[in-house]
């Protein structure tokens, strides 16, 4: 019989429990028959509890390990690829966001000349990275196409917050106000989309590997309790287990 230690374990819990309720159902149902009776009314019974078990369980392995595998995500795969994109995303979008603006003949200089350090500034970069990455994590499963990350979906995301976290951002928004600058938001915002889908696909492919399968693989023994088979079985195959098992408090079984 082919079994694991859960499995059994698990039963020699449940029948110690169920031996708990039985024993107390069995009392409940004499303290009901006592209170019919008027001189046996006020007598106190005791309520069984299960403490501590020491067990003593005789196995044998019958059979060497089987191996079975299980598919899933590797989400830990996928944390550090968005992470990648995430960061040289970030990188692009201002590099070309601040090149777009030095190179349209706008001033800029007077009262936004911070733009142009802005590729040097870190700590607006890892504002930026952070936002992407958080966008991106909180959708993780509408990025997701099976096993590998969608790029047309990744971008539209990227795409849509780059408007709001750079185009809109508190100091930037009103340089596009000026009058020598009315175009230069529509033009840096297709410069966006130009550079994401010529530059992304690289980008996620040297993130991490295409696809984040995860295939665990699993050993187990076919082991026998059975006293029937085991007696079948030479003295030597034949090994003992002592378990002790703790029941949890205030156990409820129904």
């Amino acid at each position: 019989m082919a079994t694991t230690l859960k499995d059994i374990l698990g039963a020699m819990l449940s029948d110690a429990i169920r031996a708990q309720h039985d024993a107390n159902a069995h009392l409940q149902m004499l303290s009901e028959q006592y209170a019919a009776n008027g001189r046996l009314a006020g007598m106190k019974l005791p309520s069984a509890a299960i403490g501590e078990l020491t067990l003593s369980l005789n196995y044998a392995i019958t059979q060497g390990i089987e191996e079975r595998e299980e598919e899933g995500i590797n989400n830990q795969s996928i944390d550090k690829a968005l992470k990648y994109i995430c960061n040289e995303v970030s990188e692009l979008l201002i590099k070309t966001m601040v090149q777009s603006i030095q190179t349209s003949g706008a001033d800029y200089k007077t009262n936004y000349a911070f733009i142009d350090t802005l590729t040097a500034n870190k700590e607006f970069l890892r504002h930026l990275r952070r936002r992407f990455y958080a966008l991106l994590n909180d959708n993780k499963e509408g990025i997701m196409n099976g096993d590998k990350l969608d790029e047309d979906t990744v971008r539209g995301i990227l795409y849509e917050s780059a408007k709001e976290q750079l185009l809109d951002h508190e100091d930037i928004r009103n340089l596009f106000t000026q009058a020598d600058a009315a175009e230069l938001r529509e033009h840096i915002y297709a410069e966006f989309d130009r550079v994401l889908r010529k530059e992304l696909d690289d980008i996620m492919r040297e993130s991490s590997m295409q696809s984040f399968r995860r295939i665990q693989r699993y050993g187990s023994l076919n082991v026998e309790i059975d006293n029937e088979a085991l007696a079948q079985l030479p003295p030597s195959a034949v090994q003992t287990m002592t378990i002790t098992i703790i029941p949890p408090d205030n156990i409820t079984v129904k």
